[in-house]
C-alpha cells in the first residue's frame, strides 16, 4: 500500500476537500497513545470521490462528522487523551474522596446482673413411661425403657438422653459403658465418657438379659440364644440350648451362668455349657453373685434359689408373687418383683467348704410405698436403686439403710 503523503498547507486547486486523516504534530502526541486509533482511520484518505460505498472493514464516520467536524484522526487521538485523563482525574479523585477510617467506639461499661442459681429440677415428663431396667457407670447413672426414651441421672436431675422410642428392657454397665437390649435382636451401646450411642439389630430373637465384660458383653434370649460381642463383633456363643434364657451373670469367656424358661440352668466351663438341675420347674427370669460357685436366682412364683457349688437350694420368700430382678450387693442378694415387692436375703452367698461357717439364710421385706411392678434393682456405692412401672407412670427409688432416700416419678 502506498504511504498516505504528507499534509500540506495549500492542497492543490484540482483536489477537493476530503475527511483526510492528517498525521498530527508529534510533539502534540502523548507516550502512551504512540499510534492513534486505526479503527477510525479511513483505508485512503486521498481518494475524492464520497459516493463510493465504504469496504466492510472501514469504521463508519461518527454521527455529526462532515465538512466542520474534526478529521477521524484528530478525533482517535481525543478520545484517547480524555481517557486517560479521566483515568488520571479518577485516580485523583479517589485519592482525594478516600473515606477517612471510621472512628473507634468508645466501649461502654455494662453492669453484670447476678442472677439466681439455677435450682435442680426434674421434668416429671420423663417418667411418664415404661421405665424397665437400669444400671450406673462412673459417670451417671442410666435407666431405659420398654417403648420410651434413654434417661440419665447425673446426681442432680434427670434428663432425656436421646427421644428416639426404642424398646428395651435389661441393661448392664461397666465404669463407662451402657449396654441394653430388647426384643428383636435389639442392642443398644452408649460410651458414657464420649457421649456416643450405637444400635444393632444381631439377631431374631428376643434378647431378655445382658451382662457387660471388660472386653465387650454377653446376652441371651428366647430358643436358646446366647451370643457374645467381643473385637467389636457379634457371634453365637452355644448350641444345643432350645429353652427360653432370661438371665445370666458372667465372670470370663470360660465362666458363666444362665438361668430361664422350665427352671433351666447352665453354667459355662471349659468344655461348654453344662446344665445343671435347679430341683423347680418354674421360669427363672434373674440371677446374681459375686463368683461362679455361689449365687441368688429369683423367678416366678416368689421363687428364691440359693447356690453353692453346683447344688441349688430352694429359699423360703414368704411370697408368691413374680420376682424379676436381683442383685448382689456384698453379702446380700436385693430382690424385686410385682406389686412392689423388695426383699433382702441374707446368709446366700456361702462357697462350698468356705472357712466361714454358713449362717441360716434370712429374708426380710423392705416397704418402698409402691404397688408398681418393680423390673430392674442394681447398686451404687452405698446406694440401692429400683426401677418400676404400672401402665403409663414409672418411678425410680434410692434406697439407703433399708429405707427410701430419694423417689421420683408417678409410680
Amino acid at each position: 500500500m502506498a504511504s498516505t503523503p504528507p499534509p500540506s498547507d495549500h492542497p492543490p486547486e484540482d483536489t477537493p476537500k476530503t475527511e483526510k486523516a492528517a498525521q498530527p504534530d508529534a510533539a502534540a502526541k502523548p507516550d502512551t497513545a504512540a499510534k492513534p486509533d486505526t479503527a477510525a482511520k479511513p483505508d485512503n484518505a486521498t481518494q475524492p470521490d464520497k459516493s463510493r460505498v465504504p469496504a466492510p472493514s472501514r469504521a463508519p464516520a461518527p454521527p455529526g462528522s462532515g465538512d466542520g467536524a474534526l478529521p477521524l484522526g484528530y478525533a482517535g487521538i481525543i478520545a484517547v487523551l480524555l481517557v486517560v485523563a479521566a483515568v488520571g482525574g479518577g485516580l485523583a479523585i479517589g485519592t482525594l474522596a478516600r473515606p477517612s477510617p471510621t472512628a473507634r467506639p468508645t466501649p461502654v461499661p455494662t453492669v453484670a446482673v447476678p442472677t439466681r442459681t439455677p435450682v435442680p429440677t426434674t421434668d416429671p415428663q420423663v417418667f411418664f413411661q415404661q421405665l424397665s431396667a437400669g444400671c450406673a457407670t462412673e459417670q451417671g447413672l442410666w435407666v431405659v425403657a420398654n417403648g420410651g426414651a434413654l434417661l440419665r441421672y447425673g446426681g442432680k436431675d434427670w434428663t432425656q438422653v436421646d427421644s428416639t422410642l426404642r424398646t428395651l428392657t435389661y441393661a448392664s454397665c461397666d465404669a463407662g459403658t451402657l449396654y441394653a437390649v430388647g426384643p428383636v435382636g435389639a442392642v443398644l451401646i452408649v460410651d458414657d465418657r464420649a457421649r456416643s450411642i450405637n444400635a444393632f439389630d444381631v439377631t431374631v430373637e428376643d434378647l431378655r438379659a445382658v451382662a457387660a465384660m471388660p472386653q465387650g458383653a454377653m446376652v441371651v434370649g428366647t430358643q436358646g440364644m446366647v451370643m457374645l460381642l467381643s473385637g467389636g463383633t457379634w457371634q453365637p456363643y452355644a448350641s444345643g440350648i432350645e429353652e427360653d434364657l432370661n438371665g445370666l451373670i458372667v465372670f470370663g469367656l470360660e465362666s458363666a451362668w444362665i438361668v430361664g424358661s422350665k427352671g433351666v440352668s447352665y453354667r459355662l466351663e471349659v468344655a461348654g455349657w453344662r446344665p445343671v438341675k435347679t430341683g423347680v420347674d418354674v421360669t427363672l427370669r434373674a440371677i446374681a453373685g459375686p463368683s461362679a460357685g455361689t449365687a441368688v436366682a429369683v423367678g416366678d412364683g416368689g421363687t428364691i434359689l440359693a447356690l453353692s457349688g453346683l447344688t441349688w437350694t430352694k429359699v423360703e420368700s414368704g411370697i408368691d408373687t413374680p420376682l424379676r430382678a436381683v442383685a448382689a450387693v456384698g453379702s446380700t442378694a436385693w430382690a424385686v418383683g410385682d406389686g412392689g415387692v423388695v426383699l433382702t436375703v441374707d446368709g446366700a452367698f456361702v462357697l462350698p467348704g468356705s472357712a466361714i461357717q454358713a449362717k441360716p439364710t434370712v429374708v426380710s421385706r423392705i416397704d418402698i410405698g409402691t404397688t408398681c411392678t418393680l423390673t430392674s434393682v442394681f447398686a451404687r456405692g452405698q446406694d440401692i436403686w429400683i426401677v418400676g412401672s404400672h401402665g403409663g407412670v414409672s418411678g425410680v427409688w434410692r434406697v439407703r439403710d433399708g429405707k427410701v432416700a430419694e423417689r421420683w416419678g408417678e409410680c
